[in-house]
This record gives structure tokens, C-alpha cells and sequence, in this order.
């Protein structure tokens, strides 16, 4: 037990919240890169899967020094993944649907007094329709993102 603790990798003050929906094929990127983190050792309590994020997440990342949310997205991104830093936007408009990382900061900012560095990391699906499983080009857009993240997380979020 003392070797399998020693050996995870610590997200400490960091939150990883993937959205999507692994019914909807390559919308499930962000949840199968939770997966592989967990895989890789990374602490499952320091992970987090939502469909969509909401006005209430604000208060959940108030919580943590650095949050980074990974979604799907249809553009198309050199290598098949993007990561960059995020700042709160300059404006928030309420919606019952979702919300985008950069309004969830600005709310956090805002009604908490807290501003946790923030990343989005886009990985690039291809099918959207109703089904379980990713895309062959998905999977392997997965696999560049997730080892971009594991080989550089520590020079990528921490000062």
C-alpha cells in the first residue's frame, strides 16, 4: 500500500474536470482522459467527469489553486490537442445550458474572491452521434494529449 501511494502522482491544489459524454462517441474524450490519468497513477479524488459545466462549478474550483478542464472539440488542432492557459472572461451570460471554463472563472472570481490558474485542453473528435467508443483518429488524438499531459504536467501547471 505504502509503494502504490508513493508511486501516484499527486494533483495536490489541482482539479481535472473533463466534460463530455461517452454515449455521444468522441464527445467522451474528456472523461477517457480522466481514465487514462487514473491509469497513469494520478489521484481519482483530484478527478472529475461532467457532462456539462454549470454556475455551481464556480464554487467547486474556488476550492483549488489550478483547475484544467479537457473537452472534445470539432475544430481541427495541429497534433489533434490544444493546451493553453484560460483567464475569466470579461463577461458571463447565464444560460440553462452550459457554461464555458472562462465564465465558470470569471463567477469564480467574482462571488468567491478566488482565481485558480486555468488550462483547457481541446482534444479533436470526429463522430458525434449516439454510440459508445471513440474514433480510431480520436483514440489516437487521446493518446497524444494524455502523454503531452503526463510527460509535462509539472512544468505545464505548477510556477
Amino acid at each position: 500500500m505504502l509503494t502504490e501511494i508513493s508511486s501516484m502522482k499527486k494533483l495536490d491544489n489541482t482539479l481535472v474536470i473533463g466534460i463530455g459524454n461517452n454515449m455521444r462517441q468522441d464527445d467522451g474524450l474528456g472523461w477517457n482522459f480522466l481514465e487514462l490519468l487514473e491509469t497513469e497513477g494520478f489521484n481519482a479524488d483530484n478527478l472529475l467527469q461532467k457532462y456539462q459545466l454549470m454556475v455551481e462549478d464556480s464554487d467547486l474550483i474556488s476550492d483549488y489553486k489550478t483547475v484544467i478542464f479537457i473537452d472534445a472539440c470539432k475544430s481541427e488542432l495541429k497534433g489533434g490537442f490544444s493546451f493553453e492557459r484560460i483567464y475569466p472572461a470579461e463577461e458571463v451570460s447565464f444560460s440553462t445550458h452550459s457554461v464555458p471554463p472562462n465564465q465558470i472563472l470569471n463567477l469564480c472570481k467574482t462571488i468567491y474572491a478566488k482565481n485558480p490558474k486555468a488550462y483547457l485542453m481541446k482534444i479533436q473528435g470526429y463522430n458525434w452521434d449516439i454510440g459508445i467508443g471513440l474514433s480510431k483518429p480520436a483514440k489516437t488524438n487521446l493518446t497524444n494529449a494524455s502523454n503531452y499531459f503526463i510527460e509535462n504536467f509539472l512544468t505545464l501547471v505548477r510556477p
